[in-house]
């Protein structure tokens, strides 16, 4: 590192840092955004270096400009590869090393070190130690919550027991926990209050309204315990969104025995009987002469689209996208020694590539350290009906931004749901983030609205902002979400669905969509920025709902959950996507 610390500059944004080859006069330079700690700069310098030096060097000794600009872009991503790669590497072993420190014991006293806790460290160098003190730290704190919940639950509660509430008029009031069999805690039932049942009672508002009540020190401190170990990852976990996906490869090369028929005869490259125009169609294709007709697409193109049927894609968009690559194709040469299937799944992964590719700037890091001219916070809300993870899709987006080194508050905007309130005060004591509420039975708009002041006011970097679910077709909660949207203009409005769920999500998508022109006036029209898909890692190669979403409303997948711990949250990888779909 000390070679390097004369050759860096720090602006308000970015970080630049550079190299010499004093032999040919060059510099070598890479700026790189300051908010993403990039760990293999030094080596793609020095590997960029020494390949642009092996390959170059001569041309520029000669000063021959003709060859200018050099071709230089691929030999660049091979050395950023290989440079991420062992950045990647370095970083998993020193995860597996923090793994091995012993966690503390549940039976041992508070305060009281382990015994090789003296023993961290030693050998490491002082950057080592200033990088891992952190993740110590946390996990420290984390086995110290799980070991108190230990002895609590050993002790049979840490104390004198409180007495079972047995009351039948505190039953819609207390916690829903209690009131099983042998003193056993058993969840009751939601109650769902979303303007249609008739007017509550005052009693009945304050019984539902569980965030203005005191809570038990030792029940809050259970509860962050309960989520500490359900949420935060382990020590020197790798957060999902840092893990590198292989590139794209080219599978254009089928087996033969792929292209045959039914009943087993042998088929040509253009999906009909060899014989008689085989040897012409054959040297047609050697010679590239052959020209693609509808009647040989067609058999091709009806396996393509019962093949993203099938991984989930809905059946319209198939016909739709096969339909478009048949119009494209029909009258074009075949290139020499190429068959019909593999052009055609050559067009059809070009295709779904350019649905699936962003039209508009997916970098949220970007987006919200830009904002920061405006003086407000960047507001993002999220959208979706009952169930399908909206608070815990919120809570991972906190803790990614949070490690980026971003200022977040949440704001409790689901002022229906029972308990709502309450899961997202679990979720920002875990995250250790702020939470604006207002309790329950609020105007959410008016929450939004005031939590944003508040971001503002404290000079917050991200307001994250979590509504109701409802159903598509609740026309009365669709007005209160139309009015958040008017109110408040968010900097980008998600809808989260689940990625399991087919053609259903898609008209949740558009009715949210309806709903928002509907009654959002026009000069105001906010609807759906992205999509975060939730249960990704359950769907296997069932990936389709991610070309359905996008086909239907021309936005991008943000983000997808492929876990329940907050790291466990990526960016939609387009080349994954394809190579699933045509797997």
């Amino acid at each position: 590192h000390a070679r390097h610390a004369r050759h860096q500059h720090c602006h308000p944004y970015h970080h630049k840092r550079w190299t010499l080859a004093n032999e040919l006069e060059l510099v070598f330079v890479v700026i790189y955004q300051k908010l993403i700690p990039l760990l293999y700069i030094e080596d793609l310098l020095e590997g960029m270096k020494a390949q642009f030096v092996k390959l170059f060097a001569a041309e520029i000794k000669a000063m021959n400009a003709s060859t200018y600009p050099l071709p230089f872009d691929e030999p660049f991503e091979k050395c950023l590869r290989k440079a991420q790669r062992k950045a990647l590497d370095v970083k998993k072993e020193v995860a597996s090393k923090r793994s091995l420190v012993t966690p503390p014991s549940p039976n041992r006293r508070k305060g009281q070190p382990t015994p090789d806790e003296d023993d961290v460290g030693e050998g490491e160098g002082d950057d080592d130690e200033a990088a891992a003190g952190g993740e110590q730290a946390e996990f420290k704190n984390m086995m110290s919550a799980r070991a108190a919940l230990a002895e609590r639950a050993a002790s049979g509660g840490g104390g004198k027991r409180r007495p079972k509430k047995t009351s039948s008029k505190e039953g819609t009031g207390g916690d829903g926990d209690e009131g099983g069999k042998n003193g056993k805690k058993v969840k009751k039932m939601t109650q769902w209050h979303d303007g249609t049942a008739k007017k509550l009672t005052k009693k009945q508002k304050e019984a539902l309204n569980r965030s203005a009540k005191d809570f038990d020190g030792n029940e809050d401190d259970a509860q962050l315990a309960e989520y500490q170990a359900k949420f935060l990852p382990e020590a020197g976990e790798v957060a999902e969104w840092e893990e590198e996906e292989p590139d794209l490869e080219d599978e254009d090369e089928e087996d033969e025995d792929d292209e045959g028929g039914e009943g087993g005869e042998a088929k040509g490259w253009f999906g009909k009987s060899a014989v008689g125009s085989f040897l012409k169609d054959s040297l047609d294709s050697a010679t590239g002469n052959k020209v693609l007709t509808a009647e040989e697409l067609a058999p091709v193109l009806d396996a393509m689209r019962q093949q993203l049927i099938s991984k989930n894609v809905a059946s319209e968009i198939a016909l739709n996208i096969t339909e478009t690559v048949k119009a494209t194709l029909v009258g074009q040469k075949l290139a020499s020694f190429t068959r019909v299937k593999t052009m055609v799944t050559q067009a059809l992964k070009s295709a779904v590539m350019r649905v699936l590719t962003p039209k508009k700037s997916t970098d949220i890091l970007h987006e919200i350290i830009s904002n920061r001219r405006s003086g407000k916070p960047y507001t993002i809300v999220f959208v979706g009906i009952n169930g399908v993870g909206k608070s815990t899709s919120l809570a991972k987006v906190c803790y990614y931004l949070k490690q980026h080194n971003i200022k977040v508050m949440i704001a409790a905007c689901d002022t229906f749901r029972s308990g709502a309130v309450e899961q997202l005060r679990s979720h920002a004591r875990c995250l250790d983030v702020p939470l604006f509420e207002k309790g329950y039975l609020k105007d959410p708009g008016e929450v939004a609205k005031a939590a944003i002041d508040e971001g503002t006011a404290n000079g917050f970097d991200v307001v994250l902002v979590d509504t109701a679910g409802r159903m598509q077709n609740n026309d009365k909660l669709m007005r209160e979400l139309a009015k958040l949207v008017q109110i408040n203009d968010p900097n980008l409005l998600l809808f989260v669905g689940e990625a399991l769920v087919g053609n259903d999500g898609i008209d949740q998508l558009l009715m949210f969509n309806k709903a928002l022109q509907t009654y959002i006036p026009r000069a105001q029209a906010h609807e759906v920025d992205g999509i975060v898909l939730t249960k990704f890692d359950t769907i296997d190669d069932k990936v389709g709902a991610t070309l359905s979403m996008s086909y239907k409303t021309g936005q991008p997948v943000m983000f997808v959950g492929t876990g329940q711990k907050y790291t466990h949250l990526k960016k939609l990888n387009v080349n994954s996507v394809i190579r699933a779909l045509f797997s």
